[in-house]
């Protein structure tokens, strides 16, 4: 991300994708739409370290993990959403160079 405008971009991709998948359907249960905001931000700038979607799960595992309990989501569990952040980012072109 080289400025101010990639990383807001890389926060709206992140947060889309985190509240749709809503673990523990805390946001589709009636908490509010910033309840993920932290956990976002921490995903967002763990960004320039994605060299592939597993590393994307490893960071969302990571912070997760942290935020509700050890070990609570595994990186295997944290998959398909790292997989749709990395692919989401690739397209935007927010992505380390290889």
């Amino acid at each position: 991300m080289k400025d101010r405008r990639d990383y807001e971009k890389a926060i709206e991709i992140v947060g889309s994708v985190i509240r749709a998948w809503d673990p523990y359907c805390l946001i589709a249960e009636g908490a509010p739409i910033d309840e993920f905001d932290g956990q976002i931000a921490k995903i967002t700038a763990r960004v320039p370290g994605f060299h592939s979607s597993e590393d994307a799960a490893q960071a969302i595992s990571d912070i997760f993990s942290r935020s509700f309990g050890p070990d609570t989501f595994s990186a295997a569990d944290c998959l398909g959403p790292a997989q749709q952040i990395f692919t989401e980012l690739g397209r935007a072109e927010l992505l380390p160079a290889a």
